[in-house]
């Protein structure tokens, strides 16, 4: 399906802003909107982490169903209607001030966000050349930065201490930032589905070079370690405003403009793959950014001043999206769309899972052992390096078998 640049880059907007609101606005910002509801006694503290494992479950269900879709209509129809649903959700947040309530919509929310995280970006990129491919990637996945970094932006600007009014921000950005995407999704149902992209050059070789048995190890090891990422950014994305008001002293309208950071980490996570020559292998970059994230988590852990605080968190926000970024690259090194597809939702299905157990196990901790739960965050970041260091030494096996 070929098409001017100005169409593709019109596609990678819609697909940028829809992953703003799943993972930004979604997932990354119920940190700062969790408290706020703590404070204003909707629910309880340990109750953040709860609702956190609740939508993580739905998450957990939009991304094994997406995973099973074998028709780009039917992918095209769940995403719609999850874009609906997550629309729908967050405005009813803000109306509804007890747990069960909450816990419902966290899960449709949370349903909604699997299905475009999983399924939007390989529609957004149909019309993207092979050899934008790395770029448009970053492009679309800094979208979880721009959405998270508006809503913390936001929240601290016109709604600091106030949960109903916070929900008013996160639903009047959704609502603004769906537009393109669902315009994105209409147009890609007027489309015909489009032939399956050959492999480049260098992922036939790769697949030349490497016997399926290895290749699928290789996807293995580069799943788990994303899986390992969803896990340790737990503690800064459900915790930080309470770390930076609790220990660090700040007040709820500083922790929530120190947690924008994060957003900017996110969004510059984003396009730094974009912009780095291709010189730099992907699997090499997966393994240095997570020892900057474990360097970022250490950080966090032993913060006690607002500075180190926020170079902790930009370093998070950094790892977290260039995780991400690097990971769905190098799966579409590694396969064909379809499998890159499936594979992604793989990834985003066993992070998930490991996100729910341990949001779920830490969450009677918030209160009276945080710093158990910063250790629990460090330790799988340094799994998840130890996992990037192998996938990177079997690559560079492959690459010097050439």
């Amino acid at each position: 399906m070929k098409a001017s640049r100005t169409h593709w880059s019109i596609d990678l907007i819609g697909g940028c802003f829809g992953i703003a609101i799943a993972l930004g606005l979604v997932r990354f910002d119920f940190g700062i909107i969790g408290n706020l509801m703590a404070d204003a006694q909707w629910i309880d503290v340990e109750d953040i982490g709860t609702l956190a494992a609740i939508n993580m479950f739905g998450y957990l269900t939009g991304c094994i169903q997406q995973a099973t879709v074998k028709s780009r209509a039917t992918s095209i129809r769940y995403v719609q209607i999850a874009m609906i649903t997550i629309i729908a959700s967050i405005v009813l947040e803000g109306r509804s001030t007890n747990l069960p309530s909450q816990s419902v919509l966290r899960l449709l929310c949370g349903w909604g966000a699997a299905h475009v995280v999983s399924g939007l970006p390989t529609l957004a990129l149909e019309r993207v050349p092979q050899r934008w491919r790395r770029k448009a990637t970053g492009l679309i996945m800094s979208g979880g930065g721009i959405g998270s970094l508006l809503g913390a932006v936001g929240i601290g600007l016109f709604a600091p201490t106030s949960a109903p009014s916070a929900w008013i921000v996160l639903a009047t950005l959704t609502v603004v930032l769906s537009l393109p995407t669902l315009a994105l999704l209409r147009q890609r149902k007027q489309l015909p589905t489009p032939a399956s992209e050959t492999l480049t050059d260098s992922t036939n070789q790769t697949i030349s070079n490497f016997n399926k048995r290895k290749i699928n190890q290789l996807i293995l090891i580069i799943i788990l370690g994303f899986a390992l990422m969803q896990i340790g950014q737990i503690p800064v994305i459900l915790y930080e405003p309470l770390i930076a008001v609790n220990k660090i002293g700040l007040t709820p309208m500083m922790a929530s403009n120190i947690d924008s950071l994060f957003g900017i980490g996110l969004i510059i996570g984003g396009v730094i793959p974009s912009i780095v020559p291709s010189k730099l292998t992907t699997s090499l970059f997966l393994a240095v950014i997570a020892a900057v994230g474990l360097v970022g988590m250490i950080l966090f852990g032993i913060s006690n001043h607002l500075i180190t605080l926020s170079i902790s968190i930009f370093l998070i926000g950094v790892w977290d999206m260039m995780t991400g970024t690097l990971t769905l690259d190098r799966l579409g090194q590694l396969c064909n769309e379809d499998t890159q597809r499936r594979a992604w939702s793989t990834a985003t299905t066993i992070g998930a899972m490991g996100f729910i157990a341990f949001s779920s196990t830490t969450s009677q901790l918030a209160q009276h052992n945080v710093n158990l739960i910063l250790a629990m965050g460090i330790t799988a970041v340094s799994a998840q390096l130890f996992l990037e260091i192998i996938q990177h030494s079997l690559s560079a096996k492959q690459q010097n078998s050439r």
